[in-house]
């Protein structure tokens, strides 16, 4: 539904990240709380919001 825009590995080894784009921090956290690696504890998840102030123009739909 293009929540997701990027994900990737932390390096070196350091676990992943993922880039979304939602309407509120309450819709993400439901999407993080129903991931099945979340369900399962397999993973825990941290959500960290950012405040994006300036982009490259390809990004610029990431500024509020």
């Amino acid at each position: 539904d293009g929540v997701f825009l990027a994900a990737g590995s932390l390096q070196p080894g350091l676990g992943g990240a993922i880039l979304a784009q939602t309407e509120s921090p309450t819709d993400m956290q439901s999407r993080v709380d129903e991931d099945p690696f979340v369900v399962e504890n397999v993973v825990v998840a941290e959500i960290h919001e950012i405040a994006v102030k300036k982009a490259d123009s390809r990004l610029e739909f990431l500024i509020a």
